[in-house]
């Protein structure tokens, strides 16, 4: 009977390790998404050509390029790094097993 309880215990180790994983790899691709967003931001805040461009061909994008929405979402971005350090810091048998 104790076996088939370690049995569970390490497929729901093995579970949350996948789900961090996948959390990890989600993140990570939020945060790469973000930085490029920031640098054409910046490149259009600094680019009156490519302003004007924008302003006559799809002025919508004027509004997401205009600096908020990146900064928001870098906060954002930091927010939930600090949310996921905590949560592998208050999962104390992460690396062990």
């Amino acid at each position: 009977m104790r076996k088939a309880h370690r049995g569970t215990r390490l497929t729901s180790n093995r579970k949350t390790r996948s789900v961090d994983t996948t959390l990890l790899i989600a993140f990570s691709q939020f945060v790469i998404i973000v930085l490029l967003l920031s640098g054409v931001s910046a490149e259009y805040q600094s680019n009156k050509y490519m302003q004007d461009w924008i302003t006559q061909n799809v002025w919508p994008v004027g509004y997401l390029l205009n600096g908020y929405l990146a900064s928001t979402l870098v906060g954002v971005a930091i927010g939930a790094a600090v949310l996921l350090v905590q949560r592998w810091k208050s999962t104390g048998d992460l690396g062990k097993e």
